[in-house]
């Protein structure tokens, strides 16, 4: 759950995260 707070608040990263 501390991973999705850090995607949250970037967003380049949340596609990175969603590919993995």
């Amino acid at each position: 759950m501390k991973v999705r707070a850090s995607v949250k608040k970037i967003s380049p990263d949340d596609k990175i995260v969603r590919r993995k």
